[in-house]
């Protein structure tokens, strides 16, 4: 999982409280940084921006116009956990510390640009590596998860016939279709590969069943161009494990939801049916696997 520490900006540029207004504006001019922390005797107090210094007469003290609630985050924060960070508060830069003194500085477009790298350019989903980490932090949390693993039924004919720019089209339209069904919140859409799509969500067993089912109803009652049929099957595995693992378990509990789904939802394209929920085959078939 990567982290804030492996991509801030180390090598910090910081100002102090009885820094004028004047002086900064100048030093943010010379290094063209926009937001600078502001440090007391080693220790972060605030932060200045570009911002609050066109607000200030140039005669004020930087202790008069800094922000002094900083967001901060440890250098181990996750990089998606300082993307709903950065999103939730508004803000364009994060300060990474330690023991309340900063020792780096995560940037917005930094971080996009970091997290790009892992969002399907196809469809705009994050993709497999990140279904697995936000499975892994949902689990540290101490909640219950399920997984829904939902794949296109003949796809590879549909290629075919229409050739891989309308496949590719129709890729797009059902991962809008299923965005509309997912709640924001409790679950979290990603492209898996190819024509298959996954979703960790935090509903009971029950009601992952239930959310699956309306996802696969969703992309058939779609209105699709005339002789195209789009469908899917899907699998479901979640709820509590019968006895926990010791050690890394959470990572080795994902591998098995995640192994499981996926031959749930092989057995529920093979048999006919619209969802097939885990049982106790598909687990001893993901323990095989790995």
């Amino acid at each position: 999982m990567q982290t804030v520490g492996e991509i801030m900006t180390k090598e910090l540029v910081t100002v102090e409280p009885e820094d004028s207004v004047a002086r900064v504006a100048e030093l943010m001019e010379r290094t063209r940084i926009g937001g600078l922390p502001v440090v007391e005797d080693g220790r972060l107090v605030g932060i200045i921006t570009s911002r609050d210094i066109r607000r200030c007469h140039p005669n004020r003290l930087i202790a008069d116009a800094m922000t002094k609630e900083v967001v901060t985050v440890p250098p181990t924060c996750s990089l998606w956990e300082a993307k709903d960070l950065l999103e939730r508060h508004g803000i364009e830069r994060l300060v990474a510390v330690v023991e309340e003194r900063p020792v780096g500085v995560v940037t917005k477009s930094a971080l996009y640009a970091e997290l790009g790298k892992h969002t399907d350019a196809l469809t705009g989903l994050q993709q497999a590596e990140a279904l697995q980490r936000k499975a892994l932090e949902l689990l540290q949390d101490g909640k219950e998860i399920a997984i829904i693993f939902l794949d296109l039924d003949n796809f590879g004919a549909v290629d075919k016939e229409l050739g891989h720019v309308e496949g590719d089209k129709i890729l797009c339209r059902v991962a809008k279709v299923l965005s509309g069904v997912v709640e924001k919140g409790s679950d979290h859409l990603f492209r898996y590969a190819g024509d298959e799509f996954a979703v960790v969500t935090v509903k009971p067993l029950e009601e992952a069943r239930k959310l699956a089912l309306r996802m696969i109803n969703a992309i058939s009652e779609e209105e699709w161009p005339p002789g195209i049929k789009v469908a899917a099957s899907a699998g479901v595995a979640g709820g509590r494990r019968a006895s926990p693992r010791h050690g890394d378990f959470e990572s080795c509990t994902v591998n098995d939801l995640i192994n499981m789904a996926s031959l749930a939802s092989t057995r529920a394209k093979k048999e006919g049916r619209q969802v097939v929920v885990a049982g106790e085959i598909e687990l001893r078939e993901a323990d095989c696997i790995r």
